[in-house]
């Protein structure tokens, strides 16, 4: 029989007749890792592990949390998103193994297996050798005991091969790594073909990890792994627990197949595997959430297979403590860029402050969150859609469970809506290209918002979590106002005579939550939540506004690593303007007064005992205004004026709406609402756009949760969202507003049923 010629059932029976391999006892001695023996009979825990293939999809880390969740104690590393499609090869450095060996350790995991896909042996048997004692070398660093090889299909490769791994062998040995080879198709599809590889090299350091499921799958379905197991007696020292659905299927959960499991196990047995490895490679595909129960049925399975538990019946599941991850890039423009915040064109000159998104990435067993505030006027939902989706493919963080929040600086760049794309179009128009915009800035923000939520996850360390409130008055203040001509206006001007009374309130509470470090219970970063306009600053300089000068008042108190979080509460008609006095709050007194008043407070934070992290979210299909044929075409007309005194102000205003309204196209806006739980009294709730301090108050007085922090801005801006009561008064807001009234009423209502959902 040639080395590659398929085995019928028939033929393998006789190929073991003439190996001699049918009579071999259950006394024999099996090696289960480098240099050991123990007897068959030993009652000897396996170990039972995952490998990271089904997460390959994804970063390795995000297998590596996921099998930790599912409740494994052992990792096999396999495939994952990267260059090379494994997690370790030949291609790995020393260095990257080692980093990788740690983040295993890191989630308590003992690495027994990895897949290191193929050899150089096809450039020559010296490449090759050179190859597998890097592989033998990564499996070291990053503490595995085993270096699996899938084989060769080349009849012309098939010695050399070999010959190289007989060469390492002793290398191998030395490292504390064993080398084996797995039924892979090709040259070694069956366990008679394997056999004979083992018997090729001739040394204890290189075994067979049995693979039921590709006997199956390289024969199609012809072989029984249960008929191949006799051939592979005495030389196993580990095993795939894979199963097969026919036609040509292995991604499935072990024992939902046709591999008989017991069978196989127990022939293995009774020829000398007596303890070691079991590693389920396959499970039925899923998002990450499905995988992590799918991991749990197959280890529940492999664990009745072997009649030993991870688990005792009766054993309390061990606490799972929250971890957080915290980073921070800059995200800064080039100078000369256009300006965001209000209706002239405007470039940049400097940098006041650098702009920086923040990440906070929140863990709890299976549980992955992650909050993203950016020092920006607002996000698109272009760029906040790719950026969740493209962090969910890096770290396994579900998009949904990522919020993306713009503090809402006047001072940051124009990068997209209505009024970015007149000022970009009239400059193609006039000189063939746009020289404010050298950069993709909305590309470049996407890609460093993933970047943060990746550096941030890849961070992740046990915390404690500290929430409460505090009340900040003299800083805020309503801007609409009634006035005695009967209309209501805002920002009437200070010491106006005509100025009857305020429009609605403010609000004064500040929502605080501290992330400590679990060893030494110092603040390493926090949230900070409090509705008042980031529009302090002015000029042509970028700035941060005020929660620059709040995190910078942190610092002082807990050091210069600290992070701040700020999640502009809802402002959508409050701003810093004392319409009582003629001094303005200046931006520096404004965040170091802030920054006072929570330092004051964090003494008296209390401790979230029980953290429970969770998230819902839920959209809401608000209903955009409608307009004619005919008033599109007069904002188009007139978007050429905004900027000049030949339109009113507030025309200005209809001009950029109707235009931004039509650039969404449809008849409704998806509000996406967002709620994080972080335990019983402490809750997030994240909004889209500029909303109605009303909306948030209401949102809060009706949640469930002691603390509940309520961010504007998150995913989308898509212009105010005011109250019926704003858009029965009228004024700015509502000129600006998209959404038809009652849109804001239906966000509260959305926001509290996930509240009630989460509070369960």
């Amino acid at each position: 029989m040639g080395a590659g010629e398929w085995l019928s059932r028939r033929g393998f029976l006789e190929a073991s007749a003439r190996l001699g391999v049918a009579g071999v006892g259950a006394s024999f001695l099996t090696r289960t890792a480098v240099g050991e023996t123990v007897a068959s009979g030993a009652d000897d825990r396996w170990q039972i592990a995952c490998y990271t293939r089904p997460w390959d999809k994804y970063d390795y880390r995000v297998a590596l949390d996921a099998i930790a969740e599912a409740g494994f104690k052992y990792v096999g590393l396999m495939t994952t998103k990267s260059k090379t499609g494994l997690v370790i090869s030949a291609e790995t450095t020393v260095e990257e193994a080692g980093e990788i060996g740690r983040q295993i350790k890191a989630r308590g995991l003992s690495c027994v297996s990895v897949y290191g896909g193929g050899i150089p042996v096809a450039k020559s048997l010296e490449a090759g050798i050179e190859g597998l004692r890097r592989l033998i070398d990564n499996c070291a660093a990053c503490g595995s005991t085993n270096l699996l090889m899938g084989g060769t299909g080349s009849p012309d490769l098939y010695e050399r091969y070999y010959k190289a791994i007989k060469e390492c062998c002793d290398h191998a040995a030395k490292k504390g790594v064993g080398i084996s080879i797995k039924p892979h198709g090709g040259l070694n599809a069956t366990g008679p073909q394997c056999r004979k590889t083992v018997e090729m090299v001739g040394h204890k350091s290189f075994r067979i990890w049995y693979d039921p499921g590709n006997i199956y799958y390289y024969s199609n379905a012809e072989l029984d792994p249960v008929d191949d197991a006799p051939a592979v007696d005495g030389l196993v020292s580990g095993m795939c627990v894979k199963d097969y659905l026919h036609p040509k299927k292995v991604l499935v959960t072990p024992g939902t197949g046709r591999v008989d499991f017991k069978a196989v196990f127990d022939r293995l047995k009774r020829g000398g595997f007596g303890k070691g490895p079991l590693v389920i490679e396959c499970l039925t595909p899923g998002d990450p959430k499905e995988l992590v129960a799918e991991a749990i049925k197959a280890r529940h399975f492999v664990e009745q297979l072997t009649g030993q538990t991870e688990r005792r019946q009766g054993e309390r599941s061990p606490k799972r403590p929250l971890q957080a991850g915290i980073a921070v890039i800059d995200i800064t423009p080039p100078t000369s860029y256009r300006m965001s915040g209000y209706f002239s064109e405007r470039l940049s000159t400097g940098t006041l402050n650098p702009l920086k998104a923040r990440a906070f990435v929140l863990k709890q067993g299976g549980e992955k969150v992650a909050m993203v505030s950016c020092d920006i006027i607002g996000l698109p939902p272009e760029v906040t859609s790719q950026a969740r989706q493209l962090a969910c493919e890096k770290t396994g963080i579900p998009a949904e469970n990522i919020l993306i929040a713009a503090t809402h600086t006047h001072t940051g760049p124009l990068y997209w809506g209505a009024l970015r794309k007149h000022f970009h179009d009239k400059a193609v128009a006039e000189s063939g290209d746009d020289p404010c915009e050298k950069i993709d800035y909305a590309a470049q923000l996407t890609e460093r918002i993933v970047a943060v939520v990746c550096k941030a996850d890849a961070s992740v360390n046990p915390v404690v979590l500290r929430a409460g409130k505090a009340e900040q008055k003299g800083l805020s203040f309503n801007r609409r106002f009634h006035m005695k001509d009967g209309t209501v206006r805002f920002n009437p001007g200070v010491l106006n005579p005509d100025i009857v009374k305020v429009a609605g309130p403010i609000d004064p509470d500040v929502g605080i939550v501290f992330i400590d470090d679990a060893a030494g219970r110092k603040p390493i970063g926090g949230i900070v939540n409090f509705a008042l306009h980031l529009d302090t600053v002015g000029g042509r300089s970028y700035a941060a506004d005020y929660p620059f000068y709040v995190e910078q008042r942190l610092r002082a108190e807990y050091g210069e690593d600290f992070v701040l979080f700020f999640g502009t509460g809802t402002c959508g008609d409050i701003n810093h303007i004392d319409v009582t006095r003629r001094e303005r709050l200046k931006t520096d007194y404004i965040g170091t007064t802030l920054g006072r008043t929570v330092v004051s407070k964090a003494d008296e934070l209390s401790v979230v005992a029980a953290p429970r992290l969770a998230m819902k979210s839920a959209v809401v299909n608000a209903p955009l205004q409608r307009y004619s044929a005919d008033e599109i075409k007069w904002a188009k007309d007139s978007i050429n004026k905004v900027g000049t005194r030949e339109l009113s102000f507030l025309e200005q205003v209809r001009a950029y709406k109707l235009l931004a309204i039509e650039m969404r196209g449809g008849d409704a806006i998806p509000l996406e609402v967002q709620v994080i739980r972080l335990g019983g009294d402490v809750a997030i709730v994240g909004l889209p756009g500029e909303v109605f301090v009303d909306i948030g108050l209401a949102i809060k007085k009706r949640s469930p949760f002691a603390t509940t922090l309520v961010i504007e801005l998150c995913q989308d801006a898509p212009g105010y969202i005011p109250t019926k009561k704003a858009f029965a008064e009228g004024s700015y807001e509502t000129v600006n507003s998209r959404i038809a009234p009652g849109g804001g009423e239906m966000i509260v209502e959305k926001a509290v049923a996930l509240l009630e959902a989460l509070a369960r």
